[in-house]
């Protein structure tokens, strides 16, 4: 967030419409690029392969490839990234520049280890062609490397580097696709699939080089960020629960018989519900913009001027402004976020509801729809209340607050499937409004009592000496080295 933060600033510092109009699109870019290259570059590969009359059959194989890569590389790593997002920041923070390169060899090797061979399992059973396989384990394995290195990226300045990166990738798959799809004999969803992997891995490469490049030097510390996972657990956890609790609900819709579809005996998955949960999930993409934004510009000021105060001896009195001064920021940019998300979630709701019918959606996938994107605007509320817990170090509670989501996520969603079909989709919006009135309460409630969390329940900052654990990383670095 430190480098993204830093050039908000300079943007912002310009007066302007359209010097605000580049700050936002900045923010746009580098919160939400990645999402957005992805649907286009599929969307496109789609339309290609509709337009030449592949069967329908066939792209629902591709679709559900690419769907299974992106849920379960994110679930898988998203914990993961949590902990090296710390480690990473701990690191620059202290100096020591020299660890951050090796902790990314480290960490790759063992998150390739394991989820390498939970994909080569998952594939081994499925009867789908060899060669199709290993492309579709290969697009797995390749986005869980793109997650790890869009740890390092923040602290990476050059963003129109790292914009370009992602642009050649997307015009790299659309050509290559467009290729082998007319010009080749090749199965055209392997064609489509060859494509997207080229894409992933032209974006890998160029983010590698750059992270290579800003940190040069490197020490023999390429497993120490493992240390972290004892003393930071609840971060790792808080990352895991909210993000199964994101996919909870379509994984209890694909155990039902008469919603879920299985292709070629591998995937099984709720098309009739996954697709109007994926629409519904763009909404809350300007929060996702806006929430960087106002953290940086606005929060962020507050929030290191208080902390500045306390740990430099200033008076009580000046503390307590600046204390006022930070609550009130925090609470007036979330309820201005939160109207910004309830006047989008309702446009997207709107346009939905004329332009959705045009792509095929019926009238309970439309009415599904709705009540999701109401859902998802509660479920980011609900994570930009639990990132600013995290802001105050409070683990525990942003701990509870997505441990709360993803529980009622599964519980909501099973018990509102069993009353009625016009019920679906209502068990993930009352697990979010729950999951937000629960995050709500804990601010609230941290805030009423912040003196005395900050002076009294802190972690003592003092580095943990012995220990088995400690002990065998110290070890294995050694060899390492």
């Amino acid at each position: 967030m430190a480098g993204i933060g830093f050039e908000l600033k300079k943007l912002f510092k310009n007066r302007g419409l359209m010097a605000n109009v580049r700050a936002y699109l900045y923010s746009i870019f580098v919160t939400v690029g990645p999402i957005v290259i992805s649907v286009v570059v599929i969307t496109l590969l789609q339309f290609l392969l509709k337009n030449i009359g592949i069967e329908r059959y066939k792209r629902e194989v591709l679709q559900a490839t690419i769907m299974y890569s992106f849920i379960f590389s994110v679930i898988f790593v998203s914990g993961y990234c949590m902990m090296l997002s710390r480690y990473l920041s701990d690191r620059l923070y202290l100096g020591k520049k020299e660890d951050v390169l090796p902790a990314l060899y480290g960490s790759l090797s063992i998150i390739l280890i394991i989820s390498g061979i939970i994909g080569f399992v998952f594939y081994y059973r499925s009867p789908l062609n060899t060669i199709y396989k290993f492309f579709a384990y290969l697009l797995f394995v390749e986005l869980i490397i793109e997650m790890v290195l869009s740890v390092y990226i923040s602290a990476v300045k050059d963003y129109k580097r790292v914009a370009y990166s992602f642009l050649y990738g997307t015009l790299l798959a659309i050509m290559t696709g467009y290729i082998l799809m007319t010009y080749t004999i090749l199965d055209k969803i392997l064609s489509v699939l060859i494509a997207f992997d080229l894409c992933i891995l032209v974006v890998i490469i160029l983010l590698a080089y750059e992270i290579q490049k800003y940190f040069r030097e490197k020490s023999t510390l390429y497993f120490n960020f493992i240390k972290y996972f004892s003393d930071f657990y609840l971060i790792f956890c808080t990352n895991i629960f909210y993000t199964v609790g994101l996919y909870a609900h379509n994984f209890v819709f694909w155990g039902l018989p008469e919603m879920n579809h299985i292709v070629e005996n591998t995937y099984v998955y709720a098309p009739s519900y996954d697709i109007p949960s994926f629409y519904a999930f763009l909404s809350i993409i300007p929060t996702m913009v806006m929430f960087v934004v106002k953290v940086e510009t606005a929060f962020y000021e507050k929030y290191r001027n208080y902390f500045y105060l306390i740990n430099n001896g200033a008076c009580y009195e000046d503390i307590e402004v600046a204390k006022n001064e930070m609550k009130n920021v925090i609470f007036k940019e979330l309820v201005y976020i939160m109207e910004i998300q309830l006047f989008f979630s309702i446009g997207f709701m709107i346009l939905g509801i004329k332009l959705l019918p045009f792509i095929g959606f019926t009238s309970n996938m439309i009415d599904m729809y709705n009540i999701l994107v109401l859902g998802y605007y509660c479920v980011i509320i609900m994570f930009v209340i639990m990132t600013i817990l995290l802001y105050y170090d409070n683990k525990r509670n942003a701990c509870l607050v997505a441990l709360n989501f993803m529980i009622t996520s599964f519980l909501f969603t099973f018990i509102t499937i069993n009353i009625a079909e016009s019920y679906y989709g209502l068990g993930f919006f009352i697990a979010g409004l729950v999951s937000v009135i629960f995050a709500i309460v804990q601010l609230i409630v941290y805030f009423n009592n912040i003196e005395y969390n900050i002076f009294c329940v802190q972690v003592s900052w003092k580095e943990k000496s012995g220990g088995f654990l400690s002990e065998l990383i110290d070890r294995i670095n050694k060899i390492g080295g």
